[in-house]
């Protein structure tokens, strides 16, 4: 038999341990995010290409050639890095890439932002 506990934080822990714990898990959080960490784009069977390229090449700054080849790298194989660097800016041109949305020449075939994740390295 599964028992689910309910609650409230603020009332059963003091405000100054509740203050050591968040304190704690932020730590935590900031130490996985430590390293280098990769932009990597996913194979999208719907967005057209030229549509993949262009985002690439306004989110950072490539060439047509690398973006070009880093579309189809993603295209053949599944997935494609398009970046490394720090966290916070991995997540940053991630969200770059997100917020241009689907190809609008596609959404009536159902498409969608590109898929990109951020992994760490190593």
């Amino acid at each position: 038999m599964n028992v689910i506990y309910e609650f409230d934080v603020s009332e059963e822990i003091d405000s100054e341990i509740k203050n050591v714990v968040d304190e704690k898990i932020k730590d935590l959080q900031d130490h996985d995010r430590d390293g280098v960490f990769s932009v990597v784009l996913h194979n999208d069977p719907i967005n057209n290409l030229d549509y993949v390229i262009e985002v690439i090449e306004k989110v950072f700054g490539y060439g047509t050639a690398k973006a070009l080849w880093l579309t189809l790298k993603a295209h053949f194989s599944g997935k494609s890095k398009l970046w490394l660097g720090d966290y916070k800016k991995a997540k940053n041109k991630a969200n770059k890439v997100i917020a241009h949305g689907p190809d609008p020449r596609c959404i009536d075939k159902g498409a969608m932002p590109l898929t990109v994740t951020v992994e760490k390295e190593g």
